[in-house]
This record gives C-alpha cells, sequence and structure tokens, in this order.
C-alpha cells in the first residue's frame, strides 16, 4: 500500500503543475471569447439603436481634436453596469498597482488605446479606445483594448489584454496592423503579422488577438492556447 501511495504521490506531483497550467489557459481562452462576443453584441446593438456604426459616429465627433472618452461613453452606454474610470491607461495600471506586460513578461510603457479613459464593465473587464478613424481615412476603427479580466494577472498582451478594431459592417475584429500607436492598415499575411505577437518582440505584442481568436499557433502547428502561451 505504501508504494501504491508513494506512485500516486509521483504520478501526481508530475501531472499537477501540467494539470493547472492547462486549466489556467482554459480560464483565460473562455475569459477571451467571451469578452469578444460581448464586443460585437454591443456594436451590433450600438447600430440598431443608433442607426450608424461606432465606426461612422466616433468620425462624427472628430473636430480636430481626439473625443474618444466621448464616443466610448456613448458606446458602453451599450454595457450593462459600465463605469467610467476617468483615469488613462497608464493612470488607471499605476493607482491598481498593475505591471503593463507583453507577450515575454517584459514591463511595457506602451498602451495601444491610450486616448481615452478606461472603461469598466459589470464583471470587470477593461476597455479603452484609440484615435478616430477619420484621422487615417480607413474604412475600419478605432482600435479598442480590452483587458479580459480586468485587473487580475497576468495583465500581459496576449494573454488577457488584446487590441480589436471596428469595422463598417458592425463587427469588432482583431487589429492586424504594424503600429501599435498608430492605426495602420491591416495585415492580411500570418508571418507578417506574427511578427507583433511574438515572445522575442522587446514592444507591446498587439497582433495576438488574430491567433487568438483563430487559435492558431503563430509559429506553425498547434494550438495557440494551449501550444503557444508559455
Amino acid at each position: 500500500m505504501l508504494i501504491t501511495l508513494g506512485i500516486i504521490g509521483v504520478v501526481a506531483a508530475i501531472t499537477m503543475p501540467n494539470l493547472m497550467s492547462h486549466l489556467t489557459k482554459q480560464k483565460l481562452k473562455s475569459q477571451f471569447f467571451k469578452a469578444y462576443a460581448e464586443l460585437n453584441r454591443a456594436a451590433r446593438a450600438f447600430y440598431a439603436y443608433e442607426d450608424i456604426p461606432f465606426k461612422d459616429y466616433q468620425d462624427t465627433l472628430y473636430s480636430g481634436t481626439w473625443n474618444s472618452t466621448a464616443s466610448l461613453h456613448k458606446f458602453m452606454s451599450y454595457y450593462k453596469g459600465a463605469t467610467d474610470s476617468n483615469l488613462t491607461p497608464s493612470v488607471f495600471d499605476r493607482n491598481n498597482n498593475i505591471i503593463n506586460l507583453n507577450l515575454a513578461g517584459l514591463t511595457t510603457g506602451q498602451y495601444p488605446c491610450d486616448q481615452s479613459v478606461i472603461y469598466t464593465d459589470m464583471v470587470g473587464r477593461l476597455y479603452s479606445l484609440d484615435d478616430m478613424a477619420a484621422v487615417y481615412g480607413f474604412d475600419f476603427g478605432p482600435k479598442i483594448c480590452i483587458d479580459t479580466n480586468g485587473i487580475d494577472k497576468p495583465n500581459r498582451w496576449g494573454y488577457d489584454r488584446f487590441v480589436f478594431v471596428f469595422t463598417e459592417t458592425n463587427a469588432v475584429v482583431p487589429y492586424k496592423g504594424s503600429s501599435w500607436n498608430t492605426l495602420t492598415r491591416q495585415l492580411t499575411d500570418d508571418e507578417e503579422i506574427a511578427k507583433y505577437c511574438s515572445y522575442e518582440t522587446t514592444g507591446v505584442t498587439h497582433t495576438c488577438a488574430h491567433f487568438a481568436l483563430n487559435d492558431k499557433n503563430p509559429e506553425g502547428a498547434g494550438s495557440y492556447w494551449f501550444n503557444y502561451l508559455k
């Protein structure tokens, strides 16, 4: 019996870390897809009630100065129980002792959506907006960033922080531009997109939502959530 218990203990010691890692990744995946579904629900509801896609609505507010907070305020009215923190992303993180990390876990001071305050929905997810699409002349935008589990760790881009853009068809899709700071055209080649969702990147990893949504490993075969994330 003691030998059997010893074997069970060894097996448990070997398998438990892998099991816990799997459960953590499953939780992150579930939070991502729930948040993505809510974003698209809100975008469709916005169009249904306002009779204008959110992308076009925000463009109407542009008058040479940013009005991202005002447009986010309007969009978040389609989230039940959403509240305005009145804090910019960097100040919000600092006040909550959050370290803003990239995919590799390196500290980064880069915030892809830093033109508005942070909003929080009723389950604690965090939202912020970036530059208006009207400034760049694209048929998509602006960027919207979401932390799918709020102030909880890991607060890493590609794990629980992701960047999306609005479209003129009332949808929200992953942002696949080459710049985290400005709004750039959507890349179509996975190898190019993967340059900005890589453990080798020292800056913010802002295109990971594309691979997370498709559950595709940027480095090749396998799952984004269970093979790529470390």
